[in-house]
């Protein structure tokens, strides 16, 4: 997904003639980043459940969503990027 996202931005690029660069993160990271999405969506889950905010609990859900995709995302990434 982020391979085809950089590549949809830079056809935008070389279209409105601008130069922006989108950051390409290692697979180590992704899957930093799908942990920390995970622990905060676990507890932002919890805490909506505990306490009368549902607005904690979709958050959350949301968070537990992209951890999901992060670590798909991972898993798609090769070794040497």
């Amino acid at each position: 997904m982020i391979k085809e996202v950089n590549q949809a931005c830079e056809k935008l690029n070389d279209t409105l003639g601008i130069s922006v660069e989108l950051p390409n993160p290692k697979k180590k990271a992704l899957k930093t980043a799908a942990v920390c999405n995970l622990v905060v969506g676990a507890g932002l889950v919890a805490a909506g459940i505990l306490f009368p905010s549902k607005s904690c609990a979709l958050l959350g859900g949301i968070s537990v969503i992209s951890s999901a995709v992060l670590k798909k995302e991972s898993k798609n990434k090769t070794h040497e990027s």
